[in-house]
């Protein structure tokens, strides 16, 4: 399913624009009601969403009851026809929260990091909800001085070609004193599984010569029409004409991606220790299989209740990138380069050693500011190399004495760059929301969105189509 707009606001809800978890803490009933427009496979409907949030005790379900409506009044049916798109409609389900002695997770993951962050760190599988919806799980238990903690991507993907999907799994426990260790594996066992393929053809859709049928037939027509017009005039006449698919493509034909398969392992090792309280040091040590590794020695401080810091220095090593499994490794698992797909073990093989460093903060501002920014800076060994370097930020206000407005926030991600100031890469993702109290209980949320696209595969971003512009209207009404 193509969506050209998407209605990206979830008050009440577990997703910000950003991605940045907002699951709400509180043990109180609550949802809200969604009304605008969005367009996908080329036609508008009208939206109308219930999302009522439903704690019972430690238990809480969040629901993402939509209904899409046409020019005519019907409703989109093709919703509601499955047993699986009755999955869909749960955000998540989940049994305590980050921290009780038992965590369970089902549905929507928002914020997944494992240990200190070294290669899984604020994963997410609802950055591209609801035009990609994975049905994930999460936990957390306590049995003793022992910590379990692990996810799963999308149970969707389990046995999909003999893969995985994404799965991580850490236990961490105190040897001595003030100090642990932890040790965790991820494993992506199947980094083709999402390949979007419309028409069905086990042809993805960019690599589609024939997006509304079949390659596989288109491929056996052409072949039958050279055997039969031979190498006369007729059939120069053929190769000259728009629909003829190139003499590689009939020479190789459609290359059948149902069963590819391809996996990325890495596992990852780390030291705790408490310094001081709200002080700790910690060390970490990472490696992919059959690729390289990384280490990392921080801190993280938290000098007063309302702003915590970290602190890291990176060593990496040939082939090998730290916090692969981030926002946007769904959205970069795979990209297509000309005629073929290429995957994140690509950017692994092409990974030079590098130095750096890693900061954080967040803060928390007379509860009228609060404010997120992370920066990773590292520099090649190799002088031939690319640099690297990831900004993260995200700021909100709160406007509980401004009348009128209920929410400004503004969010800005851009991950693995050479140039910080070259905007237009297809890591970047940032946005602006705006909300209008219409009345108590009634806002309006306007949301500006953008990301970008290398669809050509030139290695550069230029031009409005290669530019992914949302803009969303929708009217949410709070019920209590």
């Amino acid at each position: 399913m193509k969506k050209a707009m998407l209605t990206i606001c979830l008050t009440g809800l577990a997703l910000s624009a950003s991605g940045q978890s907002l699951e709400p803490q509180q043990e109180s009933w609550g949802a809200t009601m969604g009304i605008g427009a969005v367009t996908m496979d080329g036609q508008t409907w009208t939206q109308v969403a219930l999302r009522p949030e439903i704690p019972l005790g430690k238990l809480g379900i969040a629901l993402d009851l939509t209904l899409y409506f046409d020019e005519d009044g019907d409703i989109r049916k093709s919703d509601w026809d499955e047993a699986e798109d009755l999955l869909d409609k749960i955000y998540y389900i989940r049994w305590g929260h980050k921290g009780d002695p038992l965590f369970l997770k089902g549905g929507a993951l928002d914020d997944v990091t494992l240990g200190y962050g070294m290669l899984v760190r604020h994963y997410s599988n609802a950055t591209q909800y609801p035009a990609v919806r994975r049905l994930g799980g999460e936990f957390e238990i306590h049995p003793g001085r022992l910590q379990l903690e692990g996810f799963v991507a999308d149970f969707r993907e389990l046995g999909i070609t003999g893969g995985t999907g994404l799965v991580g799994l850490r236990a961490s426990y105190p040897v001595i004193g003030k100090l642990r260790a932890g040790a965790a594996y991820i494993q992506d066992g199947n980094l083709y599984a999402k390949v979007l393929d419309e028409d069905g053809d086990h042809v993805p859709d960019q690599l589609d010569r024939f997006p509304d049928h079949d390659d596989n037939q288109e491929y056996q027509l052409w072949l039958d029409l050279e055997e039969q017009l031979g190498e006369g005039e007729l059939w120069e006449r053929m190769r000259e004409s728009a629909g003829y698919p190139g003499d590689d493509w009939l020479a190789n034909g459609p290359e059948d991606y149902s069963n590819k398969s391809d996996e990325l392992r890495a596992m990852t090792f780390d030291l705790g220790y408490e310094l001081l309280p709200n002080l700790d040091l910690y060390f970490q040590w990472s490696q992919f299989l059959d690729y390289g590794s990384g280490m990392a020695p921080g801190i993280t401080w938290q000098p007063v209740h309302w702003l915590n810091a970290g602190f890291e220095y990176r060593i990496w090593g040939d082939e090998f990138i730290g916090e692969l499994f981030n926002r946007s490794y769904d959205a970069q698992r795979t990209w297509f380069d000309g005629d073929s797909i290429r995957t994140r073990k690509d950017q692994l093989a092409a990974a030079r050693s590098m130095k750096g460093f890693f900061a954080d903060a967040s803060a928390n501002i007379f509860n009228i500011v609060t404010a997120y920014a992370a920066f990773n800076t590292m520099k090649p060994d190799d002088g031939d190399a690319d640099s690297y370097n990831s900004l993260w930020a995200e700021a909100k206000l709160n406007l509980g004495k401004v009348p009128k407005l209920s929410e400004l926030s503004a969010f800005y991600s851009q991950t693995g760059v050479k140039n910080l100031f070259d905007l237009a890469t297809p890591s970047t993702v940032h946005g602006i929301v705006l909300g209008y109290e219409m009345s108590p209980g009634a806002n309006m949320n306007l949301t500006w969105r953008t990301t970008y696209n290398d669809r050509n595969g030139d290695g550069r971003i230029r031009g409005a189509d290669e530019r992914d512009r949302t803009f969303a209207v929708e009217t949410v009404f709070r019920l209590r």
